[in-house]
């Protein structure tokens, strides 16, 4: 998957590329008490670790912790891209 450099492109912990971290923007769903629990809020950074084949969960990374979400959440919490990320600029 490339990254568009389209202004107008909006990220999810689902669709962005494995290992490219990435700053929490909003949570849009009922259940963002619970991702808080695991660090998973606004302003937080987290890396997509891995991602499951057949719609399976997303692993991410916040700080030291690794946990899996599920896809239909992951694709509620939207992110850009890390602001101090040296390859950003050249997505």
């Amino acid at each position: 998957m490339s990254i568009s450099e389209s202004a107008t492109q909006e990220w999810t912990v689902a669709t962005v590329p494995r290992g490219t971290p990435v700053d929490i923007v909003a949570i849009g769903t009922e259940a963002a008490d619970l991702l808080m629990v695991h660090g998973i809020r606004p302003g937080a950074r987290l890396v997509v670790d891995s991602d499951a084949p057949f719609g399976g969960p997303c692993i991410v990374r916040v700080g030291r912790s690794r946990v899996a979400i599920d896809r239909r959440l992951a694709n509620t919490i939207r992110v850009e891209f890390a602001v101090d990320d040296p390859g950003a600029a050249t997505r």
